[in-house]
């Protein structure tokens, strides 16, 4: 392979864990708001 072509691998790879990262703490961040919602309707 020619470095170009690992280069692009390399960009490639990297956005496609930042894309799973930014997924995850997304899911993580709807599932607190979620517990939270759940807790402010109990106290009401």
């Amino acid at each position: 392979m020619t470095d170009l072509t690992l280069s692009i691998s390399a960009a490639l790879r990297d956005a496609q864990l930042q894309r799973l990262e930014a997924a995850l703490a997304s899911k993580a961040a709807a599932k607190t708001n979620t517990i939270n919602d759940k807790g402010k309707r109990a106290r009401d």
